[in-house]
């Protein structure tokens, strides 16, 4: 049950956030009562802690193995990550696809969740400008380029993209129209 407690929370928090969460939706959904998932999750912030930590580490290893396995093709990386981006939308009907991002917006959010939020942030970052810095390296890109700024540049229109995508609302359309922007990018770091 637990299990599939967590699976129908991060849907909520994915199309939401935080704020979406909601302990009777989920109760409906499972066919279960809300004095059981209070058996299993104290209240609605210990539930999105785990829900975040675990979509937050998930994801992270996803997109670590996504790196390692594009290690010294910085443009496959990059492809990888854009076709990953896109399975999920379809896979989900939404381009709404990330806990965090849901999260960062929201005014209500518990101090610790909107830390949590950050931390996964900063860790994305991180591979990113790990990433870049290799294809520094290895000649794959400019060398003049500043590794940090380009993640950062990155991270920005992967999120512009998931929240276009909303806008757009039909994921098959936010494809058409938005597919390619990140890889449009590393095309401009050569």
């Amino acid at each position: 049950m637990r299990n599939e407690i967590l699976l129908t929370a991060e849907k909520q928090m994915m199309t939401g956030g935080f704020e979406n969460l909601n302990f009777g939706t989920i109760a409906k959904e499972l066919g279960t009562t809300r004095a059981n998932l209070h058996y299993h999750f104290k209240n609605k912030e210990s539930l999105a802690i785990e829900v975040t930590n675990n979509y937050g580490q998930t994801q992270f290893k996803n997109f670590s193995a996504l790196a390692e396995g594009y290690k010294g093709n910085f443009f496959g990386f990059i492809q990888g990550v854009e076709d990953n981006f896109w399975l999920q939308a379809e896979a989900l009907g939404t381009t709404s696809i990330c806990v965090c991002t849901q999260m960062a917006t929201q005014n209500s959010l518990p101090e610790n969740l909107q830390g949590l939020a950050c931390s996964f942030y900063r860790k994305f970052e991180e591979l990113f400008q790990s990433t870049i810095q290799d294809a520094i390296d290895n000649g794959e890109i400019r060398s003049d380029l500043n590794a940090l700024r380009e993640a950062r540049r990155s991270h920005t229109i992967m999120l512009g993209v998931m929240t276009c995508g909303q806008h757009i609302g039909n994921v098959a359309q936010a494809k058409n129209e938005l597919s390619g922007l990140l890889k449009e990018w590393a095309e401009g770091l050569k």
